[in-house]
């Protein structure tokens, strides 16, 4: 298949105004995060390796025998970060923590020293009382949130294959064979246009990405979750019994299988290479993410689902629904998380809900709604 991909002179300009609308948060801010939530690890010892790592990263170019598909992905890769770090501009550092900075305490940075963030939930349903519905919560720390002045400025109806996702990685995890940082998503998008072909180039690539849970879902109604909390497993749900598909991050919904396992004891030997108490911030918050998954799954196993249940779990406060208010679910736990934002999209009726805190943190009682033309 011949792939016609983007200038990457124009995807790095892109990604640099992106970047400069807020350098200490795309540059520093996860930087801060990982050593704010890492009181016992020496900050300099933990982050001491990461250049390298990068700089290691991009030289180890996948077989193009073995991933046919890759070969203009490597260089399309590698001419946007030439580009990107001459027009934003980024120091090597600066580019190595932009892009590799959660592989690298992942694989080696003397193991992820701090909660990995529980980012978001997804939802995708086919058929509710108001057709098809996808929504998505967003949370993290409000440190640095600034709220969007026009959330409809790019709106429209998407179509073909859509992926959407939340974080969900490891603290420590074996590092694959594979490491260069082929842009999967997009690869997905170009080379795959329903649910069936992206899972056979998601799982055939699945070394190549992991760190996060996804919900997958086509034009014809069909859709998957993927949970990919390891690089070096793909666990793949089919539909619940409303007929959609969800996903929560830091979550395993069946802990017995492989990937469950695996994470399991993963996250076991972080507490003991640092000599956490199973009851600490760490377990407290795995827990409260465990039980975010089983409201979200118990609502997905309903015969029917309505618009009207799927915003009310979404916008409730926690503990009765997922709306994070900046709980901090443990006394030592370094950052409360916020549901900054919420986004729902009625397919049939080309209408747009969205919810989000205003720049003092307060999160609003009714949605704005829009219609797309």
């Amino acid at each position: 298949m011949s792939v016609k991909l983007p200038d990457p002179v124009i995807v790095a300009r892109q990604e640099a105004d992106q970047i400069n609308t807020n350098r200490h948060q795309f540059l520093a801010g996860n930087l801060q995060r990982a050593v704010a939530d890492s009181p016992f690890v020496d900050p300099d010892e933990l982050l001491a390796g990461l250049e390298q790592f990068h700089r290691e990263r991009v030289a180890r170019a996948p077989s193009t025998t073995q991933y046919p598909e890759a070969k203009p992905w490597i260089e399309h890769v590698l001419a946007v970060d030439r580009e990107l770090q001459a027009v934003a501009p980024l120091t090597d550092a600066e580019l190595a923590a932009y892009r590799s900075l959660s592989h690298y305490l992942m694989f080696r940075g003397y193991a992820n020293a701090g909660p990995t963030t529980e980012k978001c939930r997804v939802v995708y349903l086919p058929e509710t009382d108001q057709g098809p519905l996808h929504i998505k919560n967003v949370d993290d720390p409000i440190t640095f949130w600034k709220p969007n002045p026009d959330p409809f400025k790019n709106a429209g109806m998407s179509k073909g294959l859509i992926w959407d996702g939340v974080g969900s990685g490891l603290h420590m995890d074996d590092e694959p064979e594979e490491i260069f940082p082929l842009p999967i998503p997009d690869m997905c998008h170009e080379l795959c246009d329903d649910v069936p072909g992206a899972i056979e180039l998601l799982t055939r690539y699945s070394q190549f990405w992991g760190g996060q849970n996804i919900v997958l879902h086509d034009d014809q109604k069909r859709s998957v979750a993927i949970e990919k909390g390891s690089y070096n497993y793909i666990d793949v749900f089919e539909p619940g019994t409303a007929g959609g598909s969800h996903c929560s991050g830091m979550a395993f919904r069946q802990p017995e299988t492989a990937h469950g396992r695996f994470a399991r004891d993963k996250r076991l030997q972080y507490l003991q290479r640092f000599n956490q108490p199973p009851d600490g911030p760490d377990m407290t918050y795995w827990n409260a993410c465990d039980r975010a998954e089983e409201m979200l799954g118990n609502l997905m196993n309903q015969e029917f689902v309505t618009v009207q249940e799927v915003f009310d779990l979404l916008t409730t406060p926690w503990p009765k629904g997922l709306n994070k208010g900046g709980e901090k679910l443990h006394p030592d736990q370094g950052l409360g998380e916020y549901t900054l934002r919420t986004s729902g999209l009625l397919f049939d009726k080309r209408r747009i809900y969205f919810w989000q805190r205003d720049i003092d943190g307060v999160y609003p009682d009714k949605p704005l709604v829009f219609d797309i033309p």
